[in-house]
């Protein structure tokens, strides 16, 4: 629905990046989500959001509906980038994955796309940004050590205190950078490296490091996590992907989407 302020979206939010500091917007989150099915059914990416100075009952969740107005993002050209007015923002219920993923299925299935490297030609093509695809083969789970340190402008955003919440947690710069390291079903591909920058991982990291004696065991944790149980055998895994405003050509993991294989059926 469009009207004088732009158009109003319900969406069931797919992904969250973990936050990000800008000296333009200050800490901001990428949130990308996916229209109601229909034929009109499409990608939408919500920037900025200052997802830490929401009220809490406006923190919404992966997998949970929300309505939105948007309008056109006079600085990011990807088609499916839209500037939200969160005063607008309303949230509706969650998504459960109860019944192997039935409620969230289709929302995503119908956006799979063959391939990653069939979503870097559409982006050549036709500037695609946002993706879902299963790949071959998921071979690794990579960190390595987070490289670039956050610039003097940038630490005085995130040593800022918040309007909302004064006391609230100081951003956090996660000191390893995760990625996926995997083969697609296009029989050309040569292979691909992408990093990983969904929330949940970051958090996991944070989190569960209080409970590991060291960081060799917390990224064994984590690896069994995001390799070991969201690519088993059983599951029918797919990657959220998305790419760099100032770097197109270069797509970033979003997130995972993990339900597990459906019986096969000989008769209907």
């Amino acid at each position: 629905m469009t009207n004088a302020h732009g158009e109003h979206l319900r969406l069931l939010v797919t992904v969250k990046a973990y936050p990000a500091v800008s000296t333009r917007y200050g800490e901001v989150v990428c949130v990308a989500g996916v229209t109601e099915p229909g034929p009109d059914q499409r990608w939408v990416r919500l920037f900025p959001v200052p997802y830490r100075q929401l009220e809490w009952t406006q923190r919404f969740r992966k997998y949970q509906l929300i309505e939105v107005s948007v309008r056109a993002h006079g600085s990011d050209n990807r088609p499916e980038t839209r500037r939200p007015n969160l005063e607008s923002l309303s949230l509706h219920e969650r998504l459960r994955a109860k019944s192997n993923w039935r409620e969230r299925r289709p929302y995503i299935e119908p956006l799979m796309q063959s391939s990653m490297c069939e979503i870097a030609r559409r982006q050549q093509a036709e500037g695609l940004s946002l993706g879902v695809f299963r790949p071959r083969e998921v071979q690794d789970f990579v960190h390595e050590p987070h490289e670039a340190d956050w610039s003097a402008r940038q630490e005085a955003v995130v040593s800022q205190p918040s309007l909302l919440f004064p006391n609230g947690d100081t951003l956090e710069q996660i000191p390893f950078r995760f990625s996926y390291r995997y083969r697609c079903e296009d029989m050309q591909c040569s292979g691909h490296k992408q990093s990983i920058i969904d929330w949940e991982l970051a958090q996991a990291f944070r989190k569960w490091r209080e409970s590991h004696r060291d960081e060799a065991a917390l990224v064994e944790a984590l690896r069994g996590k995001w390799l070991g149980e969201m690519w088993a055998p059983d599951r029918d895994s797919a990657l959220f992907v998305g790419n760099q405003h100032q770097h197109p050509s270069s797509f970033l993991v979003l997130g995972v989407y993990w339900p597990r294989k459906e019986p096969l059926r000989l008769f209907d």
